[in-house]
């Protein structure tokens, strides 16, 4: 695939820096552009979901595509205090002001938009705009869905959240419970397969701590973050720089009326379904993707 052989032609640097109290691992490319996007994954990935986007980006601007903590070569600490997005956010400012960047693009899809977000409602003076992947705000998930959506959809959320369980049901199984994720988007297992991308999300995910992070990741969104959301809803704390927001028609948001829910809290909403997509967006449909976040960027830094 061309794609991925534009890819491994980027020659990007690998990076770690001491941010937060943690090590966090990144990569580089494109130093020589003034404009910053920062990349963002989700779960249960690295920056490696972003191999087929970041090709194009480099050639526009400086890119930080970042393995947040808890995940791929990133610091994995215990309990789930560290995973609150607070927390995780603040490992990115941390990292942008280390690398004495001012305003950045914040990309994120899935639990890294879920940073993004973060990101944008406590340091806003350090953010030029947001791309915001395949996800509805927390507090929405589990405030609004009925029973039998969040089980078709958002049954890792309720599941991973249980105490011990998911512990000794995924140790010893990681590759079927990974699999089991990948695979509600028909064919992609495969393609992960095939481009080895599979042995490296398998690898992270087998590290020590690695699953255990992740399961921290969910367990604090829903103990520490959710109330905090629901209050600065009350309080209408929203986010105010251009929000793009894009999902697959067939991902996790399908049917629901995104940008009317995203308008509750955030000020400056944008956004496209993509058609024949399902979560996976970057992987799924890198190209369509990016039809709708070059003119976004476009716009934004020519402004």
């Amino acid at each position: 695939m061309d794609a991925w052989n534009d890819f491994q032609l980027c020659q990007l640097k690998h990076r770690y820096a001491r941010v937060n109290g943690i090590q966090l691992h990144y990569v580089e490319g494109g130093e020589q552009h003034s404009n910053t996007v920062v990349l963002l994954h989700g779960f249960p990935q690295s920056w490696v979901l972003w191999r087929f986007v970041i090709p194009d980006l480099v050639k526009r601007y400086r890119v930080l595509a970042v393995d947040l903590r808890g995940y791929g070569d990133s610091d994995k600490p215990e309990g789930i205090e560290g995973y609150t997005k607070a927390n995780m956010a603040k490992d990115i400012y941390d990292l942008v002001t280390h690398l004495r960047l001012e305003k950045v693009t914040l990309i994120g899809h899935d639990r890294g938009a879920r940073v993004a977000r973060r990101f944008a409602l406590d340091y806003p003076d350090y953010v030029a705009s947001l791309c915001l992947i395949d996800i509805l705000p927390l507090e929405y998930v589990y405030d609004n869905l009925s029973a039998s959506e969040a089980a078709k959809k958002y049954w890792h959320w309720v599941f991973q959240v249980v105490a011990e369980l998911p512990e000794a049901l995924i140790a010893g199984r990681e590759e079927v419970y990974l699999g089991a994720l990948f695979k509600r988007t028909p064919h992609l297992l495969e393609q992960l397969k095939a481009d080895g991308v599979w042995d490296e999300y398998v690898r992270i995910w087998k590290q020590p701590g690695g699953f255990q992070a992740a399961l921290n990741d969910y367990r604090a969104a829903h103990k520490l973050d959710l109330p905090n959301y629901r209050v600065e809803k009350e309080m209408n704390k929203n986010i105010n720089q251009p929000c793009l927001l894009l999902w697959g028609e067939n991902g996790n948001l399908a049917g629901q009326p995104v940008l009317t829910i995203w308008k509750e809290v955030a000020t400056m909403v944008t956004g496209k379904e993509l058609a024949g997509c399902g979560h996976y967006v970057p992987e799924e449909q890198p190209d369509a993707m990016m039809q709708e976040l070059v003119p976004f960027l476009e716009d934004i830094y020519q402004t």
